[in-house]
């Protein structure tokens, strides 16, 4: 018989066919069980409902359904279960598993088996033909036929078995991981043949690891499972480490995409499927910790599930789940107004509240493109203490430097912030998975903690059994942080005891990813800004009226349209097909019931909306005439009708009217233009077409790559030059040209009487696959920045060649405006658009994004979870916004100076929204004047009991002073966004650069 051996090279082969064969040993007993199934159907339905459908048995391995098609299935156990029967499910899509009528647990490719209670004998599932877990390895994709069902089984589970595997596979992996890390020229796979990497230059510890692994493999020979767990538990002990100078706090994360491979109602039973999981998983290991975000999702589980929702109430409870977030949906940040933006906020903070019993301390956006300068104010007046994210880790250019930091929005609002570097919202626990965010952990010298979400998300249903497992083996081994599961709030209440040594990023955060959303979908993004300018409007007339109607449920579909693979247009063709009408006839009824407010008897009356005052052509009902309108008031038209403006006159291809005047040349470009005498400096022909050949290297419907930018070319097809009139008071010049190889679009440049603005209007027939479409402006003007509207405020970026931050905003997002000008701001252009929100700025150059046709998510790289062959649509084009589409702009002169009404901001919201006709009483205006503070911009005006909230934003980074006088028997009282205040004020109120400044308006007491 021969010595132990010294050739540590052959270990790491041994050791992973003893993982072989423990794993093979824990799953036994296998028997296939029967299962009666309902047919396939596109409808959902309850189990109840599901219960009196008529059932055939399904066939083994065999293919069923289109896509997000349903079915019931009824499963008899041969014999009723004991304390060991699990039940094994393969399929590969998404199931949820009922046990007496009760959702009890998730199946998906990530959680293919579940311990059935004592006494089951039948079971019922409920089947969803879609994709699940789509991050998981074994995620195959729909076959061409459909989901691939491989069958039911019954198995038993040998607890034993189980527990030696995960602790010799642990160790095993930890090992392998070190070996990699100390020589990195050794392969990370083992070779079962030929020469084994040497082991002359490790560490103590790995050899260590390699000899006592081996050790409890020959126990494992000799002894058994059993001595070789011991062996196992006493090599544990000896490796542990007493400090590990870093803490992991687990928290279990099933990241949903409310929308995006699958439309809305198919969101709805991820998330049953999720609820049900997490809450079994809590049953089988005491000190699993889950949090989930999104009041939507607890609302459509308590909708479908009630029990399910009651016991997840009571894992609340007790504290080991925790609903937290802050938002209604994690909302993108970028494209919403403000209002719609912190709608967000507060419906989801009611939802919190109901839920909890208190608001959310944390907002959880793991998954958004992109994080405004205003969301600190935003949190800050909603009750919201933390931020945490991990899409910054996205960016492809310059690395985001902090992971613990003070989050400083642009009025100054702070907010305690992490960001899990080198990890993204789906961890597996690996080796890894779990080092790199540690090693990574910029703040680990001030704060030795670092939150790591984990589980699968999607549809995977969170954690796995072998995630918890792993997690209770690997914290304080060598070279791991100690691992501990807990809720994000509190990690956040213990980062919050070391804020004043922490870092300061003020600003946006800006993604250098996916730049596309900002434009894809352009159809989308035009109702989604149809319903938030009706909710403007219908709000208006409930402050203004006193009248109240339902509009939470179209708040909710506006807020519910603002997450983040929905309103950015990354979904697929079921969301846009099912949910465009929905946004639209939200936005007609809540102007419809505007209308019946102020209807009444009485002469013709308008409507102004806004809290400043409007003056605009209207459509009369005789004839057009020009109309000024008090603040919020509703007037008959005769009291309105202002003194006929200077005329436009057009004069070949030149057009003026005393404020603006513009000349467009021969080829249908404008090659001057002036605004009050002063001409703009044009560093080449305005209102050019450019499109782009649009292929992403990855993410289509996603991504602008800079490559895209460099290869447009001028849109330079002979031009048909017409002019064009509309009475005196509106007139221009017309501009129709062929676009591509077979689109075509009619640009009109005109100006209206009285108004300095050069309105820009693009008919468009747009049918070019996979490319992206520019207008653009030239100017000289060559400040630093360029200022670009946000959703409350604004927002400076550089515009001239400064450094790879510059370099990588090649395509920016803004909200309604942006702005070029001279350093100083007191000339300049600015530009304000009714729906679009990308564009290229680059050494006064503005580039608007029109539309752009990438192939839609679906027809892409995600074509394996949805193969367009199987969806039940019908789709005419692969691609997003071919057809017919208006477009509307505005450009005007820029200066920060100029008075209120003529502030980029204030340009944006009225211009672009109706005066309301109706007939019925006069409502005269409550607010007499608005004075001083130029560039504090009333924004909306939202009703409350007994009065109203008229919210104003400052746009420009100034601070001042805004004289707010009412009429006699109303006062004003200062309160925030979340209205958690109210206090009295006088008429004169000072304000902080980009501040949010919300007045109560009330009847006097």
């Amino acid at each position: 018989m021969l010595p132990n051996h010294h050739l540590p090279q052959l270990i790491p082969n041994r050791i992973q066919s003893a993982v072989n064969r423990l794993q093979a040993a824990v799953w036994t007993h296998r028997q296939p069980v029967a299962v009666e199934a309902s047919r396939p159907q596109a409808k959902q339905i309850s189990l109840a409902e599901g219960q009196q459908l008529k059932r055939s048995q399904v066939k083994p391995c065999s293919f069923w359904g289109k896509l997000f098609d349903q079915r019931w299935c009824r499963v008899t156990l041969p014999e009723a279960a004991d304390d060991n029967t699990w039940m094994e499910w393969k399929d590969q899509g998404e199931a949820t598993l009922y046990v007496a009528d009760q959702a009890y647990f998730g199946f998906n490719v990530a959680h293919v088996r579940c311990r059935l209670p004592e006494g089951t004998q039948v079971v019922w599932i409920q089947s969803s033909c879609i994709q699940s877990a789509i991050w998981h390895e074994e995620a195959n994709g729909m076959a061409a036929a459909g989901s691939y069902f491989e069958g039911a089984f019954i198995v038993k589970r040998d607890d034993m078995a189980w527990n030696a595997y995960h602790d010799l596979k642990c160790l095993f992996d930890l090992a392998m991981d070190q070996r990699h890390r100390e020589n990195p020229q050794v392969p990370t796979t083992l070779n079962g043949a030929g020469l084994q990497a040497p082991v002359d230059k490790f560490t103590p510890v790995y050899r260590l690891m390699l000899r006592g692994m081996e050790g409890a493999c020959n126990v494992l020979d000799q002894k058994g499972i059993a001595a070789m767990r011991r062996s196992l538990a006493k090599l544990y002990k000896q490796l542990k480490v007493d400090k590990t100078f870093s803490k992991c706090i687990l928290t279990g994360h099933a990241h949903l995409d409310l929308v995006w491979i699958w439309p809305e109602r198919m969101g709805e039973l991820k998330a049953v499927n999720i609820f049900a999981t997490a809450d079994r998983l809590m049953e089988a290991y005491p000190e699993y910790r889950f949090a989930y975000s999104q009041p939507a999702s607890y609302e459509a589980v308590e909708k479908r599930e009630p029990d399910l929702y009651q016991r997840v109430k009571e894992r609340i409870d007790s504290g080991k789940w925790q609903a937290t977030g802050a938002m209604y949906v994690e909302s993108d940040t970028m494209i919403a107004c403000g209002e719609a933006l912190a709608r967000s906020f507060t419906l989801g903070q009611a939802g919190f509240e109901a839920i909890n019993g208190a608001l959310s301390k944390l907002t959880w956006l793991p998954d958004v493109f992109g994080y405004s300068a205003c969301l600190p104010q935003i949190m800050k007046q909603t009750g919201v203490e933390y931020f945490f994210t991990t899409k910054m880790t996205w960016n492809a250019i310059n690395r985001f430097p902090y992971s613990s930091f003070i989050w400083r929005g642009n009025d100054g609002s702070e907010i305690l912030a992490h960001v899990t570097q080198e990890s993204g919202y789906v961890t597996h626990m690996e080796i890894d998975h779990v080092k790199a965010p540690m090693h990574a952990n910029q703040q680990a010298d001030v704060h030795e903690e670092y939150l790591l979400p984990t589980g699968y998300g999607d549809g995977g249903g969170g954690a796995t059994d072998d995630m918890l497992e792993r997690a209770r083996r690997l914290g304080s081994l060598p070279g791991m942080p100690e691992i501990e599961w807990d809720q994000p709030e509190a990690f956040f209440d213990r980062l919050n005891r070391v804020r004043d040594e922490l870092p300061v990023h003020q600003g946006e955060c800006y993604l250098e990813y996916h730049r596309g959303t900002f434009t894809t979908h352009g159809n989308l993004k035009a109702s989604f800004r149809g319903l938030e300018r009706a909710m403007q409007v219908a709000e208006a007339v409930a402050a203004a009226t006193g009248k109240t109607w339902n509009m939470e449920d179209s708040w909710k579909r506006l807020v519910f349209a603002q997450f983040h693979d929905y309103i950015p247009g990354s979904s697929v063709w079921d969301v846009y097909l099912e949910d465009l009408p929905v946004l639209d006839g939200h936005a007609e009824a809540q102007l419809a019931e505007a209308g019946q407010a102020l209807a009444g008897k009485g002469g013709y009356c308008l409507f102004n909306p806004h809290a400043m005052e409007v003056s605009k052509w209207i459509d009369g009902p005789d004839a057009s005439a020009y109309v000024s309108l008090p603040p919020l008031s509703g007037l008959p038209i005769e009291t309105v009708i202002q003194d006929t403006p200077q005329s436009v006159e057009v004069q070949g291809r030149k057009v003026s009217n005393g404020l603006a005047e513009f000349r467009v040349n021969a080829s249908g470009w404008i090659d001057q233009l002036s605004w009050e005498g002063v001409e703009v400096p044009l560093s080449g022909p305005a209102g050019q077409l450019m499109l782009y050949p649009d292929h992403a290297a990855n993410f289509e419907a996603w991504d602008i790559d800079r490559h895209v930018l460099s290869i447009g070319e001028v849109c330079n097809a002979k031009a048909k030059i017409t002019a064009v009139e509309e009475g005196a008071h509106r007139a221009g010049i017309a501009v129709t040209r062929k676009i591509g190889d077979a689109s075509e679009a009619t640009v009109t440049f005109t100006l209206e009487s009285g108004s300095p603005l050069v309105h820009v209007s693009v008919d468009l027939d747009w049918q070019e696959p996979e490319s992206l479409l520019k207008l653009i402006f030239p100017t000289k003007y060559a400040a630093t920045n360029a200022r670009f509207g946000i959703p409350y405020g604004s927002v400076l970026r550089k515009q001239v060649p400064d450094g790879l931050q510059a370099e990588a905003q090649w395509e920016v997002p803004f909200s309604r405006y942006l702005a070029v000008f001279d350093e100083g701001e007191r000339e300049g252009l600015f530009l304000t658009t009714e729906d679009k929100y990308g564009a290229t700025v680059r050494e006064g150059s503005v580039g608007l994004s029109l539309v752009r046709s990438p192939r839609v998510t679906g027809f892409d790289a995600h074509a394996t979870a949805w193969p367009p062959h199987l969806t039940r649509l019908k789709i005419d084009s692969p691609c997003s916004d071919r057809g017919a589409h208006r477009i509307q702009l505005a450009i005007g002169r820029y200066d920060a100076e100029l008075p209120r009404e003529r502030q980029p901001a204030s340009v944006a919201e009225t211009l672009f929204t109706d005066l309301l006709a109706y007939t019925g009483q006069a409502i005269a205006p409550v607010i007499e004047s608005i004075s001083g503070g130029e560039t504090l911009v009333p924004h909306w005006v939202k009703p409350t009991e007994g009065g109203y909230v008229l919210r104003l934003h400052e746009v420009s980074g100034r601070r001042g002073q805004v004289n707010i006088n009412l009429v006699d028997g109303y006062e004003l009282a200062l309160t925030d966004i979340g209205e958690s205040k109210a206090e009295p004020t006088k008429s004169a109120i000072r304000f902080a650069p980009y501040q949010v400044v919300s007045l109560l308006v009330r009847r006097s007491t």
